[in-house]
Formats: C-alpha cells, sequence, structure tokens
C-alpha cells in the first residue's frame, strides 16, 4: 500500500472514530437529560386565605375621620377584607408561616373594573393588636388600608415576622432583609390569592408604608427590583420617615440629644434586636449605663419611662462601636444601609424636617447617595413641620395623591 493510500485509510478511520465519539456522546446527553428530573417548582407562597369581613355601601358611609386633612369619600365602593397565611423565609433560612389582610374593592356601578395592587407597610407597633390581622373589623372603623381600598386600590397589608401567625418568634426590628422577603412574599401571597378568586388587576403595583413601613417599603422595593422585577413589576414607591441611612441614622443618635421616651424603647428595641440577629451576643449593660441597663434588662418597655437623651444612657464602648466602620455592631447597620444602590422605580421620600424621632438627614443622606448612583426617578419631598407622629397622615394623604396621576 502506497503512502497516500495509507494516509487516506488513516483520515477515513480517525473520522469514523470522531463519528462514533460525537454519536455517543450526543446520546448519552439524550439519555442524561431524559433521565434526569425537572427542576422542582417552588412551593406555593399562599397557604390559606378566608374573608374576615364584607363591608357594604351603606356601612361604609357611616365611616368617618377625625382628621380634616384626609378626604374620606367611599363613593359607591364595598370593600371585602380578608386574612392570608402564607410562606416566607427568615434571614437564618428557616421556612415560617406569615400573615396579612388583603382589602378588595369593588364599585357598585363599575362592577368589572380592574384595580392596582397597593402593598401597605405598617409603622412600628408594639403589639399584635396593632398589626393589620389585629385590627378589630367587627366594627367598621378609619384605617389607612380602608382609606386607599376605597379609593380604588386592592391593599395587601403584611403584618410582618413576630406578629400574628407568626408572633411565636421575635421581631426583628428594622431588619432588612427579614422586613423586605416577608414584604414581598406578601405581595406573591396576594397575587395568588386573586388568581384563585379569578380577579383581575390592572397589574399596576405601588408601594406605601411610613416609620418601620418606610423602611420595609424601601427595603422591599431593592429586593423586588432585584430578583421580581418581572413578576413584580413596581410603578411607584412612596416612603415615609424611615431610617434607611443606618449608619448614619445610629451615629446622630448616640452623639445628639433626642427626645428620651418613647424614642428611648426604639432605639433600644433596634439595638438589641441586631444584638440578636447578628449573634453579637453582648450584655444590655455593653451598650447601656446603669441604671438604664438593669431598667432595660428587665423590661424592654422600661426604656419608655426613661426621659434622658439616649446618648446619656449609652456606653462609650457602645458609641466607639458605632463610630468604628470594622467593629461587629457597625457592620450590622452597614447591612441594614439602603443607601448603596439605586432604583429605576418612581419612588418618593417624604419627611419632616422637625421629625424628633427618626431626623429627617436619614432621607436626605439617602436620596444624595441614591441619586449619585442614579436614582434619576427618585425625589425627596421635605415637610417643613410637623412631629414624627402626626406627619403620618399628611403621608398618607400625599401618597394618594401621588398614585393616584401614576395609576392608569
Amino acid at each position: 500500500m502506497d503512502f497516500n493510500h495509507r494516509h487516506t485509510t488513516t483520515k477515513y478511520v480517525n473520522s469514523m472514530k470522531k463519528g462514533l465519539l460525537v454519536s455517543f456522546l450526543c446520546a448519552f446527553s439524550f439519555l442524561f437529560n431524559a433521565c434526569t428530573p425537572p427542576e422542582s417548582q417552588p412551593k406555593p407562597v399562599l397557604i390559606s386565605a378566608s374573608q374576615i369581613v364584607f363591608y357594604n355601601n351603606t356601612t361604609l358611609k357611616g365611616v368617618t375621620t377625625t382628621n380634616s386633612s384626609l378626604t374620606y369619600q367611599p363613593a359607591d365602593y364595598e370593600v371585602s377584607v380578608n386574612r392570608i397565611t402564607y410562606q416566607t423565609t427568615l434571614s437564618d433560612g428557616t421556612t415560617i408561616t406569615a400573615s396579612g389582610i388583603v382589602y378588595l374593592p369593588n364599585q357598585l356601578y363599575s362592577p368589572n373594573k380592574q384595580y392596582p395592587l397597593l402593598s401597605f407597610q405598617h409603622p412600628t407597633a408594639f403589639s399584635n393588636a396593632e398589626v393589620p390581622s389585629g385590627f378589630n373589623f367587627g366594627t367598621v372603623s378609619f384605617s389607612y388600608p380602608l382609606y386607599f381600598a376605597t379609593h380604588g386600590y386592592i391593599v395587601a397589608c403584611p403584618d410582618y415576622i413576630g406578629y400574628g401567625t407568626a408572633d411565636h418568634v421575635p421581631h426583628d426590628y428594622e431588619h432588612r432583609q427579614t422586613l423586605a422577603q416577608a414584604t414581598v412574599d406578601m405581595m406573591l401571597a396576594t397575587k395568588d390569592f386573586l388568581a384563585k378568586k379569578n380577579v383581575q388587576w390592572s397589574n399596576q403595583l405601588f408601594l406605601a408604608g411610613y416609620s418601620e413601613g418606610g423602611f420595609a417599603t424601601l427595603s422591599a422595593q431593592q429586593l423586588l427590583e432585584e430578583k421580581y422585577k418581572s413578576d413584580l413589576p413596581l410603578s411607584g414607591a412612596s416612603c415615609g420617615a424611615g431610617p434607611y441611612a443606618m449608619s448614619a441614622f445610629f451615629k446622630h443618635i448616640t452623639q445628639n440629644s433626642t427626645v428620651g421616651g418613647v424614642a428611648n424603647y426604639i432605639y433600644a428595641w433596634e439595638t438589641l434586636s441586631y444584638n440578636r440577629i447578628y449573634g453579637l451576643n453582648k450584655p444590655v449593660s455593653y451598650y447601656f449605663k446603669e441604671p438604664y441597663a438593669s431598667q432595660i434588662a428587665q423590661s424592654l418597655d422600661n426604656a419608655r419611662s426613661i426621659l434622658a437623651s439616649f446618648d446619656q444612657i449609652c456606653t462609650d464602648q457602645f458609641r466607639d462601636e458605632v463610630n468604628n466602620p470594622s467593629s461587629p455592631f457597625a457592620r450590622a447597620l452597614a447591612d441594614n444601609d439602603l443607601t448603596d444602590w439605586h432604583t429605576t422605580t418612581a419612588t418618593r421620600l417624604i419627611h419632616s424636617q422637625q421629625d424628633e424621632i427618626i431626623p429627617f438627614l436619614t432621607s436626605q443622606q439617602t436620596y444624595s447617595d441614591m441619586r449619585k448612583l442614579g436614582s434619576s426617578n427618585l425625589s425627596l419631598v421635605a415637610l417643613p413641620q410637623g412631629a414624627h407622629v402626626p406627619t403620618e397622615v399628611l403621608f398618607m394623604r400625599q401618597s394618594l395623591d401621588w398614585f393616584e396621576q401614576i395609576k392608569k
């Protein structure tokens, strides 16, 4: 056999080997893929749903608000109030059953109208009676969720972890991740609830919340935009008086004069929550001087009666931790900062410049930092006057007025 014939034969044999190898790999790939089970579908978020009460139009017209800043006009609305339970996840990955309330509006003269969905995050609650599920629905009375519902919004109200069906675990006060996940999962559960009831909605989604609710709102908004944009696209978010710039917030309250009383309760609660959540495990006396440490260790409620400024009850070592970016507590604060991202959603930060509980600087810094990162749709609404609690009413009115401009 000459060289050319041998060379041609060798090429043919090699070609045959390659062809057999490719065929074998393709067949193996097909068999492997055919034998591999598909990825398991996520469990449904919604666990249960039941109507608590139905308010007809005549009943709603009997509701009044004592605050002249809000105009409550139920028009021809009737509202179904429903309690839902759903699955969410704690910061350690543990699943837990949470709860919330969904207000379903219906207009008598527009029965097929589609409404937008509004997720309403409640402010700081000191007991189960102050969260959405704890409301006394037996006697119809004014509430902010009802206010939004009778203006044509399906309103979803998460209780948060630590309340409602999840009251057997502590509330992770002002914790970004826990609040965000519980809020987002409540929205997903509400979508499931609406689908099961064959309720068509407009696919517009709004967020609103004040104080801790403001912090929960911006936390949820960040999570939505990062991981759930296709499932829950946002139309607008209104955040009121939340401590979004957490590191700056704690530097301020540990170094400047504060009002004492309920403010001390709130600041101590947040301090001890982070101590627990982040596994710092310091004694109360590490953070607070005596006799305040013993009083707070006995009961957090005792912090309400401490009239001294918060900076006066803090220990020097606690202040040093807050001011040291590499300290464990400062890293916990940084993990809850909401200043280092940019949003593409139309967003308003509404805050009184005279807020005595959550200083205006938190919204100011958040606005400045997020704008620098490209948040061109972010606006800061600086109210010239008003204490923390009374300003909540103005926040609700301004949020609704703004949503009405965006609503289709």
